[in-house]
């Protein structure tokens, strides 16, 4: 029998799924607006996918991590840190406080951290929810949170009513890097990650660099062994080392970022206060079939 403290809990990538809402919606011909005439063509397909996890009861809790905003320390790091993305669309910037406010509303938990990506934010509370004996899924497309798969960490990827819900664990994650999850920053480090505009060690092909991974298991013992290196492999690792080791900052995601305490608790929606907000946001759509959910569950609006 499955217990509320044997379920997992589910992490959400907070911005892929307003990204996802946002481009899975732009070509129909009427686009949701609220009152104050702001496009929440985002927040509808954001508040209805919470609301089906939450509600599914198949979650010990449901809790959402956001980007701080487009700079973090990265960028600090290295200048050109996903210089060539296209800038959040205009009309999805307001729509990130919108889906805050929401969260707020129905008492659903979200974390975000100043000069942080949401990455980093996930990978702090995975630690600590596996610290803790909690088994976590992460719902994302980011492969760069592949890394933090383990045991007690898995991804639940590409949901789209087109597409399969995928599961990946840390054999799927070896399937598609040929290293460990623990690797994949060493991976990056040395081939470098053209989504996030990181150039890696000219010359160096991937499958050198997998062998490379799988013999000395990091990049850190690379180094360390480099004079056990043939030519000009020697040579090329050698003049790009500052590379490697920036790469690798950069690649990594942390997991000691200070949230401070993060509520576990099972999650349990204020209705009453979402409600509100769904007025407030003209968004009646979900009005009647919250009704029949709390009519059919025997729950009181007000708790």
């Amino acid at each position: 029998m499955i217990t509320n403290e044997t379920k997992p809990i589910l992490l959400i990538d907070g911005y892929h799924l307003l990204h996802k809402g946002y481009y899975g919606t732009l070509k129909r011909t009427i686009v949701s607006k609220n009152k104050d005439g702001i496009v929440i063509n985002a927040i509808y397909s954001f508040v209805a996918n919470i609301l089906k996890f939450v509600q599914s009861d198949r979650y010990h809790s449901v809790i959402v991590a956001f980007d701080f905003d487009e700079n973090c320390w990265r960028k600090e790091l290295y200048s050109e840190y996903k210089a060539k993305r296209k800038p959040t669309p205009i009309d999805l910037v307001p729509q990130l406080q919108i889906a805050r406010d929401f969260l707020t509303s129905a008492n659903i938990s979200w974390y975000e951290k100043y000069n942080y990506e949401g990455d980093d934010v996930i990978g702090s509370i995975c630690r600590i929810a596996n610290k803790l004996g909690y088994d976590v899924c992460i719902l994302t497309n980011d492969k760069d949170i592949y890394q933090l798969v383990n045991n007690k960490t898995s991804i639940i990827t590409n949901i789209s009513k087109k597409e399969k819900t995928k599961i990946i664990k840390p054999q799927q994650v070896y399937e598609h890097f040929l290293c460990q999850p623990n690797q994949v920053a060493d991976i990056k480090a040395i081939l470098g990650d053209q989504s996030d505009n990181i150039k890696g060690v000219k010359y160096i092909k991937r499958k050198q660099a997998e062998n490379l991974i799988n013999k000395y298991e990091n990049v850190e013992n690379i180094l360390a062994h480099i004079n056990e290196l043939n030519e000009p492999l020697k040579t090329i690792i050698s003049e790009n080392k500052q590379l490697i080791i920036d790469n690798k900052k950069i690649t990594k995601i942390l997991t000691n970022v200070k949230l401070g305490r993060i509520n576990f608790k099972p999650t349990k929606i204020t209705y009453y206060g979402l409600i509100r907000f769904l007025k407030e946001q003209e968004m009646y759509a979900f009005i009647k079939p919250i009704r029949r959910y709390l009519d059919r569950t025997n729950k009181n609006l007000k708790k």
